[in-house]
């Protein structure tokens, strides 16, 4: 299956359902993150986050006060059948009355933000890992800053809603639910694959090792 990452650059995974089933079985991060249905913003510890409870206590106040945001009345599938103008208005609110706030807090910063943000709303925000943002920031928009948050979520779903990313995501969702894996949503399912194409990519780069499972080109 074929995938695009920011429009521009692709990647191909021969199966994709064998890759995201290891990633879940093999790790810690399924069976201490992925089943868990009454997800608290402790969780985000899950995924390493390692924040300290003081400032979780101060995000819980800015995400209490932002829980009416236009944006978290929409699952993914409706929320890409918004109007374009629609859906980056909900992202500038998202960013300007949370993201940014969260941001700013001693220990949080950027990645952190976005897993806080995920772990509340798994089938919504996607995690924006480092890897990711020096991709975006390498290939796609080499003047962007993390003060400039909206614009690397506005790209992110602009990718996201593209047929080839969007058709193979239903595909893989379909039998992931098949297969009796319910409670991964599509924006985990493709940060997953996104994250195995740039460790394949950062493994062929730095130790010319390949990955059978994934090819790419950049």
């Amino acid at each position: 299956m074929k995938f695009l990452l920011f429009s521009k650059i692709s990647f191909n995974v021969s199966n994709p359902i064998a890759l995201i089933e290891s990633f879940c079985f093999q790790s810690d991060f399924y069976s201490n993150y992925d089943l868990k249905n009454d997800r608290t913003i402790e969780h985000v510890n899950k995924f390493g986050a390692r924040i300290e409870r003081d400032s979780l206590r101060k995000c819980k106040s800015i995400i209490s006060k932002g829980s009416n945001l236009s944006i978290f009345r929409h699952k993914l599938d409706g929320f890409l059948k918004l109007t374009e103008r629609t859906r980056n208005n909900y992202i500038e609110e998202l960013c300007e009355k949370v993201f940014k706030k969260l941001a700013n807090i001693n220990g949080i910063g950027f990645s952190k933000t976005t897993k806080i943000l995920h772990t509340l709303h798994p089938d919504l925000i996607p995690m924006i890992d480092n890897p990711l943002q020096e991709l975006y920031l390498k290939k796609i928009n080499l003047h962007w800053t993390e003060q400039q948050a909206s614009q690397i979520f506005i790209d992110y779903y602009e990718n996201l809603k593209l047929e080839v990313n969007l058709k193979n995501l239903n595909k893989i969702y379909d039998v992931i639910l098949k297969n009796k894996i319910p409670s991964l949503s599509k924006v985990r399912l493709f940060d997953i694959l996104w994250w195995s194409f740039l460790k394949a990519k950062k493994l062929k780069e730095e130790r010319n090792l390949n990955w059978s499972i994934i090819n790419f080109k950049v």
